[in-house]
């Protein structure tokens, strides 16, 4: 599976904390789409998570069916934390390509 990067814009306040736990609950429970990270601002309507699937297209259909507005679902290329940065393009590349 890989990493997809999937921005979010909600009307200001127009999703609970309840509804945050049953999408969270629903993504670790799917077979196709994994949750990995995800972080809110609930009352300004803002949102990005970071999810696990074979494509994007199988991410925009479970967000269609979950009722989920999306700006977009791109490939992470690039993840960091705490100043170590993983190239997640390389394992992605089939067997001995670099």
């Amino acid at each position: 599976m890989q990493r997809f990067l999937c921005l979010h814009t909600l009307p200001a306040g127009s999703m609970t904390k309840d509804q945050v736990y049953q999408i969270a609950d629903a993504v670790q429970h799917d077979a196709r789409v994994h949750g990995y990270r995800s972080f809110l601002n609930l009352s300004e309507g803002k949102g990005c998570c970071i999810l696990e699937a074979n494509d994007r297209e199988t991410i925009a259909s479970w967000f269609q069916m979950m009722g989920i507005p999306y700006d977009c679902i791109v490939p992470v290329e690039l993840e960091g934390e705490r100043g170590v940065i993983e190239d997640l393009r390389e394992s992605l590349a089939p067997a001995g390509v670099a």
